[in-house]
Formats: structure tokens, C-alpha cells, sequence
């Protein structure tokens, strides 16, 4: 059905170009003018933007590679060789001397909002040990005095490594140390952990007394003092009193990250757990002609669930359109992680933290309320995007999906499960069976400190064996999509397309592999960044291939990834990156100069 969907589409892009080009203002610079009439004298049509001796790998299978395109308009008017485009068209050209280019990036699940916001606080994303963490947060304090303009005392920020502490528990003595009685609150890069001072606490009013909050953990010590490392649900007691995040730090977080998107050669994306506040952001930068890439806005679902959380915000109905933003799908959180033990599992952790044993996680919605949420939101022609890190979220999940098709019958909603870091080797076909995406974070899958330090002791060595079964999926007839899950990790699409096709550390620091049998071919990732994750988002029509009629979206690389061993992936760099012809990275200032 998708190839079918991806040849109509072709002929649809056709089809809206034919009609754009009868009614297309003419341009009104001189030079473009005179070059119209050259074209017209030698038969040639005119283009905006020729692009030739390149190696385009087009990502259609009808044709696979190609030389030379020809832009006008802001789609694609012909793709083929440097000679036949030369012979069809005139118009301004690039030559591009060998290098690569691809269809633009598509992220499939993001935090962009959150992430931006964390750019501009204490962002401790850099740090790789725990003495360059400490440092960090020593330089954040000096850097933002409490009491200053903003008249907030607060310390706020994150990123920190979760695998650089034991237990993936640091604790708030460290802070202390450093802040004194200040407030200070530092997201972890997993997005489920934070780490507070002992003021914080204070300001929360988390003390030895207070209890669990369901699905949420206070880690504690032996006598049962908060440690300052707080999961899940217990993050909601330090947010509740942290200082609010104004519209316009919002804005500003939002610009930071579509400025980093576009120079990784991202031009669409996945904005992960969107709430009203952040899809005013994207509809202002719509509004306002300053977005940068297409969107769509997976709506939290998770939040008050019993009145459908932030459904009220979906409107299914703009699936099919051309708006850079559209919120036509719904994220729904089924477990936590496998770093604090709230990841849910077909079989219990092995207990290292002397938690007790026979834990097995938390699903984080009862089945029966599952089931009816995605029935429901499948009936009203919505995508369902969930969150799955342990094995039974991921079962969980797909039983949902096949209790939508046998109420509501087969559907093109394209439901996606993300992560996937344990998957019973049971489900993999089910994934191709329920037409069921699988949503890969695959630059998670090497042997890193999360996996060896943390992971491995809790979950044991056959069950890390089966981590992030990429090619065991895909072999069972599922589709993989991929996706950075940033601000937890790198955004840059070819960090993650390295490590799916060698299961090695791309920074090369980590000699040992993870299970190389999962290993996939780049042809696979190339498609899970592109055409794959464009049917995920609807929009296989008009992205996600170079071809004519598509839109012009597109990234030029400054080498041939096919050329070049898989282990220098992602050492090849982005040279520029086009949203419907548009030059969107390196991006120009006003006076027209390149602005890097």
C-alpha cells in the first residue's frame, strides 16, 4: 500500500506543479527576465536553481540515482543527468563537483521547544565526565546570579548524563557544594530523572516524609533521605514550583533548535509531547514566515488522561494538507526508562539497587483506559505516537493498535511506537502485521555507560543482546523510521545513521560493538531519515524523495556516504540545506550575505 501511496503521490506533485506553473507570478528582477527570454529562444524552460554534477541519491526507486535537478517554483521540475537537465532548462546553476545529495532529513520524534530552552539555560549536554558536569554548574552559577534582572533565584537547566553516576543517581551534596542554599534544578538527558539541591527540595517541600507519588520515585538513602534524584512523576513536585517559562523563552528556544535542525539537513520533523503553549509557538512562527522546517505536532496525551489530556488541540483534519504545522497526531506515554527502573518488562529487573526484587516497571496507563484512548483516537482519523522503552510498553502498545483495527477496521492512520530499546522477539512481525511504524532512537544502540554501567546490571546480558532490534524488525516486515529524541541526544541524523549500520560508539571512544546482528545497511537508514519517515508523517506526496512534482526540499552533503567507510558517516558535514527551494542553512542575513 505505501508504494502505491508514494507513485500517487508523484503524480500529485505533478499535477499541483502543472497548476502552479499557469498561474506562478512572473519575476521582476532584470537579469531573471532577460534569461526567460534565452530561454524561450533556445526552447530551454526557465528554473530558479540548477543543481548538477552531484551524486543524487534520489530515494525513489524508479530512479534511483541521478546527476543533476532542475527548482522552479519551489518543487522539483525534472531530475537526470548533467546533460539532460542542462538541455531542458537554464537558469541559475550550482555546481556541485561530486558531492551528495539527499532528500532533507525528517526527524521523527524531537523536543525542539523544550530542548531550545535548555540551550539557553545550564546546559550540561557537553559534559562527559562527572568533574566536567560539576564544572558546568559551577560556571552556570557564576554566570546567572540569584537575584538578578529576571528576579528569580532559581538555578534551572539539564542535560546532565545519566550514565556518569551510580545508579544514575547523583545526589544533591554535589550541588550543595557548589550553589550553596540556592534552588538549583538540572533536567536529565534521559528526560526522566531531574537532580535538585537540598534548597529545591526544601522549595518542593520533598522532605523524608513524603511519599512516592504514583508512578514517580524519590530515590533516597539508607535512612531514607531524599538523595536530590527524582523520577517520573516526582519531577511534577520540583516543576511545580520552578519559575515559569515565559512565551518569548519559548520562541527563542524554538528559533535555536530549527537554527541546529537545518544545519544537520533537517527540513521536517516530529515535535514530541507538544502541549497549547508550544503549538502557539509553532503557529506563530508559521504566522510570522520564520519556520524553518515542516512540523508535526504530536499533542501530550498523557497529562489529566481521563479527559483526554490536550486532545482538544488535535485537528485530524489538517493531515493531508500543505501547513508547515500541523497537529494531527497524539503522544501517549506507555512506561518511563530502563536508567531509573520505571521501564516496564515482561520479566523482572535483577534488582542491583536493592529496590526488592520481582520489580518489573510501571505502565503508565491501565489497559482498559489504553485501549479505549487509542480506539477512540483512531476512529477520529488521529495517529497515535507512544513512548515504549521496556518490553511490555511495547506489547502493550501493539495490543492497542489491534484493538483499534478490529473496532474501527484497518486504517492510514500510521501509528508509530518510538525508542524500543526492549522488544520481545514475539512482536517484531507484528509491526509489519498492524502497519505499525517503528520509531528508532538508533544512536542509543552502542555500548555505552547507560548500557554497560546501568542497563546491564539491572536487566542482565541476553536482554542487552536484544537491545534495539533494528534489523530484526525490519527483516519481520515492519518499516523503521528514525528519530533523535532531542534534546537527549544528538539531533544530527547521520550520528544515528552511523551507529545503526556498525552498532559502534561514532566517537570511537567505545571499542566494543552491540550485538552486530542488528546492524543495518545504510540504504535502510537513508530511508528511515527520509522517504519512510515522510509516510510517517503524511507527507510522502510532496517530501521525502527527489522527483519531479516533490517540493524542493533538500541537503547537500560534502561527500558520497556510499563512498566512504561506515565508520566516517558521520564525519561527512552538511553543506547546505533547502526547504521548497529555499536556502535555509547556511542562512542569509538581511543584506544577502551568507551568514554561517
Amino acid at each position: 500500500m505505501k508504494a502505491t501511496l508514494q507513485r500517487n503521490g508523484r503524480w500529485l506533485g505533478l499535477l499541483v506543479l502543472l497548476a502552479a506553473a499557469g498561474c506562478a507570478e512572473p519575476r521582476q528582477a532584470g537579469d531573471d527576465a532577460a534569461a526567460d527570454v534565452a530561454a524561450v529562444a533556445d526552447g530551454r524552460q526557465g528554473a530558479d536553481l540548477i543543481l548538477t554534477n552531484a551524486a543524487i541519491y534520489t530515494l525513489d526507486p524508479a530512479q534511483p540515482w541521478a546527476e543533476a535537478l532542475a527548482i522552479g517554483a519551489g518543487r522539483i521540475l525534472a531530475v537526470g543527468s548533467s546533460g539532460q537537465i542542462a538541455a531542458a532548462y537554464r537558469g541559475e546553476t550550482l555546481d556541485l563537483d561530486g558531492q551528495m545529495v539527499l532528500p532533507g532529513f525528517h526527524d521523527g520524534h524531537s523536543h525542539p521547544v523544550s530542548g531550545g530552552v535548555q540551550m539557553l539555560q545550564c546546559d550540561l549536554s557537553a559534559a562527559a565526565t562527572v568533574a566536567e558536569t560539576l564544572e558546568m554548574i559551577a560556571a552556570c552559577h557564576a554566570a546567572t546570579p540569584a537575584g538578578d534582572e529576571t528576579g528569580a533565584d532559581w538555578l534551572v537547566g539539564g542535560g546532565w548524563n545519566l550514565g556518569l553516576f551510580a545508579d544514575a543517581n547523583p545526589h544533591k551534596r554535589l550541588l550543595d557544594a557548589i550553589v550553596g542554599d540556592r534552588p538549583v534544578y538540572l533536567r536529565g538527558a534521559d528526560g526522566h530523572s531531574g537532580w535538585a539541591s537540598s534548597a529545591a527540595l526544601a522549595r518542593a517541600g520533598i522532605s523524608a516524609d513524603t511519599a512516592d507519588p504514583p508512578l514517580g520515585v524519590i530515590e533516597r538513602d539508607a535512612a531514607g533521605e531524599p538523595t536530590g534524584t527524582v523520577r517520573e512523576t516526582a519531577m511534577a513536585l520540583l516543576g511545580a514550583v520552578l519559575p515559569e517559562v515565559t512565551e518569548e523563552q519559548r520562541l527563542a528556544g524554538a528559533l535555536a533548535a530549527l537554527e541546529m535542525a537545518n544545519r544537520f539537513g533537517i527540513t521536517s520533523l516530529v515535535a514530541a509531547s507538544v502541549d497549547a503553549e508550544e503549538l502557539a509557538v509553532w503557529r506563530r512562527l508559521e504566522r510570522e514566515g520564520r519556520l524553518t522546517v515542516r512540523v508535526v505536532a504530536s499533542i501530550s496525551m498523557n497529562e489529566d488522561a481521563d479527559r483526554g489530556g490536550d486532545s482538544h488541540l488535535l485537528a485530524a483534519e489538517s493531515r493531508g494538507s500543505e501547513q508547515l504545522v500541523r497537529a494531527h497526531a497524539a503522544k501517549i506515554f506507555l512506561d518511563g526508562v530502563l536508567e531509573g527502573e520505571t521501564a516496564a518488562l515482561l520479566e523482572p529487573y535483577l534488582d542491583p539497587q536493592g529496590r526488592g526484587g520481582g520489580r518489573m516497571g510501571d505502565l503508565h496507563v491501565p489497559w482498559e483506559k489504553l485501549r479505549a484512548m487509542v480506539v477512540a483516537l483512531d476512529a477520529r482519523g488521529v495517529q497515535v505516537h507512544m513512548h515504549a522503552i521496556g518490553d511490555a510498553a511495547v506489547r502493550q502498545g501493539l495490543d492497542a493498535v489491534a484493538a483499534a483495527r478490529q473496532a474501527n477496521g484497518a486504517s492510514d492512520n500510521r501509528h508509530h511506537i518510538c525508542h524500543l530499546q526492549l522488544v520481545h522477539p514475539d512482536d517484531y512481525p507484528r509491526f509489519g502485521e498492524l502497519g505499525v511504524l517503528a520509531n528508532f532512537q538508533a544512536l542509543w544502540a552502542y555500548p555505552d555507560n547507560y548500557i554497560t554501567d546501568i542497563n546491564l546490571p539491572a536487566v542482565g546480558a541476553e536482554r542487552v543482546q536484544r537491545m534495539y532490534p533494528i534489523r530484526s524488525i525490519e527483516q519481520a516486515g515492519g518499516t523503521i523510521v528514525g528519530g533523535s529524541d532531542w534534546s537527549v541526544s544528538s539531533m544530527n541524523p547521520l550520528d544515528a545513521i552511523e551507529v545503526a549500520v556498525t552498532r559502534r560508539d561514532p566517537a570511537g571512544v567505545v571499542e566494543e560493538v552491540l550485538n552486530a546482528a542488528e546492524a543495518v545497511t545504510l540504504a535502510t537508514m537513508l530511508a528511515a531519515y527520509t522517504r519512510d519517515a515522510a509516510f510517517l508523517m503524511h507527507q510522502e506526496d510532496r517530501s521525502g524523495m527527489l522527483a519531479a512534482g516533490m517540493l524542493a526540499d533538500l541537503v547537500v552533503l560534502d561527500r558520497n556516504l556510499f563512498e566512504i567507510a561506515p565508520s566516517a558517516i558521520n564525519e561527512a558535514r552538511v553543506v547546505k540545506t533547502y526547504l521548497s527551494g529555499r536556502l535555509v542553512y547556511p542562512r542569509q542575513d538581511p543584506t544577502g550575505l551568507i551568514a554561517e
